[in-house]
């Protein structure tokens, strides 16, 4: 305990917890050590029955502890506390200790490890503050690969649709189908159903990759053979 007590801050409250069966003059030594701190004693299972905060935690102190319950220990101590655990592998103890939340491990002694609870409180939660999504330019940034966007397009991009390209359909300037429509559009604008078509290639079906481009079904899903397809548009 010696060892521990430089560690300490004057006037903490200090957890030691203890086993089932100890001797009334153990916890009596262990208290005079620590004279002039506020000391309890507490059996492992017993941590989360009080809403007291402790600022020290001693766990070993008389013969390694098994089954360290971190989590009730931790609810059990103020934030920036300390733990020592005594008479533990120091260095799984050290790994024990980082795993769950602990920080600035450190091997005091052969028999000694202390750590640091977490700045904050058990279960404290606080609101993320998110920056706006807003991308800006300082001047020293380097600019020489950003590339403008308007320089990707050539003339012919800029160009408006030619209507008179489009002799049929509802995007030809005229919107009339043409003398020899084999679209459907002259059936539709007449309102007879489209006349029935017969594939030159027998491949229509099978999707763009193996139509003609000509084929009056280029842009449509693949079908099965004989099946008309309607787009619900």
């Amino acid at each position: 305990m010696e060892a521990l007590k430089p560690h300490i801050p004057a006037n903490s409250s200090v957890l030691i917890i203890r086993p089932s069966e100890v001797t009334v003059d153990k916890l009596q030594q262990a208290k005079s050590s620590l004279d002039g701190l506020s000391v309890s004693f507490e059996l492992m299972e017993r941590l989360g029955s009080s809403d007291t905060l402790y600022n020290v935690v001693v766990v070993g102190l008389f013969g390694a502890e098994k089954g360290l319950d971190y989590e009730q220990i931790q609810k059990s101590m103020k934030s920036s506390g300390i733990i020592a655990i005594f008479n533990g592998n120091n260095s799984s103890v050290s790994l024990d200790l980082l795993i769950n939340g602990f920080s600035d491990s450190q091997q005091i002694s052969e028999n000694l490890t202390i750590a640091k609870s977490p700045a904050c409180a058990f279960g404290t939660s606080t609101a993320i503050k998110l920056a706006p999504k807003v991308w800006k330019l300082d001047a020293d940034d380097d600019l020489e690969d950003l590339i403008d966007p308007d320089d990707l397009l050539t003339e012919e991009d800029k160009v408006a649709p030619n209507k008179k390209l489009y002799t049929c359909g509802p995007k030809s300037e005229k919107k009339k189908a043409c003398k020899n429509c084999s679209c459907g559009y002259a059936e539709e604008l007449a309102g007879a159903p489209p006349p029935e078509f017969k594939s030159a290639c027998g491949s229509c079906y099978l999707g763009d990759a193996f139509r003609c481009a000509s084929c009056p079904f280029l842009g449509q899903p693949a079908f099965k053979p004989g099946e008309n397809v309607k787009l619900a548009l």
